[in-house]
């Protein structure tokens, strides 16, 4: 059954550090809009709270003298927000620096259920996936919902292994991290198996999940982007995504593994599941 906790939660925002090939226009897209507008509406209400202050200080009415003096207020104050800006930018150009691999590193495991479904970000299967098209921009929301689905507990070890991975191919450099490799190593097919398979019950009643997820994400897609996650390409991301575990379990070899692992009753629910999602 699907945890009410997460369903009935209000969508969160977060976005994806970007990287150093980034050209300006794209960096600004990956500012999300509720930053910019939790900016905007504080400068906002400081100046409407004062504003108001003044106005029953003045017993309803606002003299030209009274406005005066708050821009002479406000006019002080505007060292203080030139810090509070340049502070901004310095973090976002320190994130910047850093780049995604600095997230790869904080949460290995990301990168590893992202290329369950990294197929979908090619230019030629956007280009043929048309309304049901699924972009990197899905990512900030997708995150925060593999978060509410997936116990605190167990996303650390999901990390934790996944970390393990990373440093048996990781010697300090991205550009030189064989990812081919890493994705291709048994142990990572294990990792996302295992996520998988906790993931699966989430999506037992599909209907209200895709009522869950489309406003999370869709509220969490950078600013400008003119894309949003359609109904259509969110069964298109999640039947990508539990692809590999449909047909590890539609094989009779790989199947016998899964339920000397998880149980037969963990497969034949799973079994039922995916069924419910074909007809969802």
């Amino acid at each position: 059954m699907i945890p009410s906790e997460d369903v009935d939660s209000p969508p969160q925002s977060a976005a994806l550090p970007p990287t150093q090939t980034q050209s300006v226009a794209e960096i600004d897209s990956a500012v999300p809009n509720n930053q910019i507008k939790e900016l905007t509406q504080t400068i906002i209400s400081a100046f409407t709270g004062r504003l108001r202050s003044e106005i029953q200080n003045q017993g309803g009415d606002l003299t030209t003298a009274s406005i005066e003096k708050l821009c002479i207020e406000f006019d002080r104050k505007q060292e203080a927000l030139e810090i509070a800006f340049r502070q901004c930018f310095k973090e976002y150009a320190r994130i910047l620096r850093n780049g995604t691999f600095d997230h790869t590193r904080d949460a290995p495991f990301d990168r590893l259920i992202v290329n369950t479904f990294a197929s979908l970000f090619d230019p030629v299967r956007i280009n043929e996936d048309g309304e049901k098209a699924v972009t990197r921009h899905v990512l900030p929301g997708f995150f925060i919902a593999l978060n509410k689905m997936i116990s605190p507990e167990a996303m650390d070890g999901l990390q934790a292994r996944s970390l393990i991975i990373f440093q048996r191919f990781d010697n300090g450099e991205e550009g030189e991290l064989d990812w081919a490799r890493v994705y291709n190593d048994p142990e990572s097919h294990e990792v996302c198996l295992n996520a998988l398979v906790m993931l699966g019950p989430h999506f037992e009643n599909i209907k209200k999940r895709q009522e869950w997820f489309l406003p999370l994400v869709n509220s969490n897609i950078a600013i400008n982007s003119g894309w949003e996650l359609s109904e259509s390409g969110f069964h298109n991301l999640i039947n990508e995504m539990f692809s590999g575990l449909r047909e590890s379990l539609t094989n009779a070899e790989s199947r016998k593994k899964l339920e000397t692992q998880f149980g037969g009753t963990t497969c034949a629910e799973l079994d039922g599941i995916f069924d419910k999602i074909d007809l969802g």
